[in-house]
């Protein structure tokens, strides 16, 4: 009796949930394509503005450092460029490996000026990098520079 009692709650209960059978019913598409992870929040990369590494503001850009050291690569923007911002980084600079705490690149960075090293820095700094040290270590070009600070 008491098997029967049980077997009759669960039937009640699992009868009585209020959910009815449907058939399919459509939707959109699903989301396709990479995640861009900032394209809704501005990210900061570095420029120069009256001999000055500054920060500049650029929507649409991923939030790992290497993607925004490939802003670096492109330069400044038209606007940019109209409000006066340049950049010290070389036109065969080109982003090797850009890590947590070390940026390897396609030219010899002894050959880079001081603002040229600091855009990278800050850059890399800017987008979480720097590790525990808060320093980053550039190379290429068969040559390393001792870790760097975002000293602007």
């Amino acid at each position: 009796m008491k098997r029967l009692l049980t077997l009759v709650a669960v039937l009640v209960l699992a009868s009585g949930c209020g959910v009815r059978p449907s058939g399919v019913i459509p939707g959109e598409n699903a989301p396709s394509g990479p995640p861009n992870g900032n394209s809704g929040y501005p990210a900061t990369v570095y420029f120069v503005l009256n001999g000055n590494v500054v920060p500049v503001a650029r929507s649409g850009v991923g939030d790992v450092a290497a993607d925004r050291v490939r802003v670096l690569e492109q330069g400044p923007d038209e606007d940019e460029r109209a409000g006066g911002y340049t950049t010290e980084l070389p036109p065969s600079f080109e982003p090797i490996a850009i890590g947590v705490s070390d940026a390897a690149i396609g030219f010899n960075v002894r050959e880079l000026s001081p603002n040229a090293v600091s855009q990278i820095v800050c850059t890399v700094i800017a987008a979480g990098g720097g590790g525990a040290s808060g320093t980053v270590t550039l190379s290429g070009g068969g040559q390393t520079l001792r870790p760097q600070a975002c000293g602007r």
